[in-house]
């Protein structure tokens, strides 16, 4: 099992782990998905026109990479989304849900691929740093802060606004309480702002490092303060919220049935929905389809 492990890491690294160099070419995958939507859903691209730039940002003595999405007609102060990816996952994994944020008058900035060697005390900080660059250098409303995350990326954002108080509204998509730290045990009990958990059903029984249940999403809802929403993916994988689920290397993690685009479809627009509704002051979030995802609420303390 352990050569297995190894094995298994080298794949990842190989496959996963080059980040973009150059020229940020942006996908098409949301343009794709919103390919019969109505005009107004939260899926699909907003109204705004927005710039993309990847740069490499110092601050407090620490340079991050940082793919930046925004609008290029920006009111001023701007709400934003710090967002984590993945463990070896790149930033073009996660490019529509920038989009669709940004096309709606958030600025969002996406951490750059990070190593095998980050911890999540790390990564938890970096998003911290990149928050506070947003305030001090981008314009960025300093109480209109929300951090997102997918699986190790998830859980960062759980730990980093449990720790940090600029964050004011938090979305972890398929969270694995994986490693030497337990967000869990202690870290999500103590949040006090919104979280909404986006969970894949099925994403444990594909390999064990893809979100096994002993670590999963719904360890996170069982200590989650009341007033969190659990949005469970029917049938869904570890990866198939992802913008190109099919790429080399995250078979490993393949284990669902459901249709992978409206999986991406449903965990985009209850993302969307969830930042408008905490950090514009939008409507609650939407009931999803019944055939496509399950939504229950914590009830058992209440947010103050």
């Amino acid at each position: 099992m352990y050569f297995k492990l190894i094995f298994t890491t080298v794949v990842l690294t190989l496959s996963l782990g080059c980040s973009t160099v150059g020229r940020f070419n942006p996908s098409e995958t949301l343009a794709h998905d919103a390919i019969n939507m109505k005009i107004d859903d939260l899926a699909g691209p907003g109204s705004q026109a927005i710039i993309s730039t990847h740069m490499e940002i110092n601050h407090q003595n620490k340079s991050l990479s940082v793919t930046l999405y925004q609008p290029i007609k920006t009111a001023f102060p701007t709400p934003a989304i710090v967002f984590l990816p993945g463990r070896m996952a790149t930033v073009d994994q996660y490019e529509s849900y920038a989009r669709a944020l940004a096309s709606r008058g958030f600025i969002v900035a996406v951490h750059g691929w990070y190593s095998l060697l980050t911890t999540d005390i790390e990564l938890a900080h970096q998003a911290h740093l990149i928050a506070d660059w947003l305030v001090t250098t981008q314009g960025v409303d300093a109480k209109k802060i929300g951090v997102a995350g997918h699986s190790m990326g998830a859980k960062d954002a759980v730990l980093a606004a449990s720790k940090y108080q600029e964050f004011n509204s938090v979305v972890a998509i398929d969270p694995d309480d994986n490693g030497n730290v337990s967000v869990v045990r202690g870290y999500v009990a103590s949040l006090r702002v919104p979280l909404l958990l986006i969970g894949a059903e099925v994403a444990w029984q594909a390999a064990n490092i893809c979100a096994p249940k002993k670590n999963n999403y719904q360890r996170f809802f069982e200590q989650a303060p009341a007033g969190t929403i659990e949005l469970t993916l029917r049938d869904a994988d570890h990866v198939q919220m992802l913008d190109d689920p099919e790429r080399f290397g995250y078979g490993i993690c393949r284990s669902g049935t459901a249709d992978t685009q409206q999986v991406r479809i449903t965990t985009r627009r209850a993302t969307v929905g969830f930042f408008i509704q905490h950090l514009m002051n939008g409507p609650p979030l939407a009931t999803p389809e019944p055939s496509n995802a399950v939504l229950r609420i914590a009830r058992a303390n209440s947010i103050p």
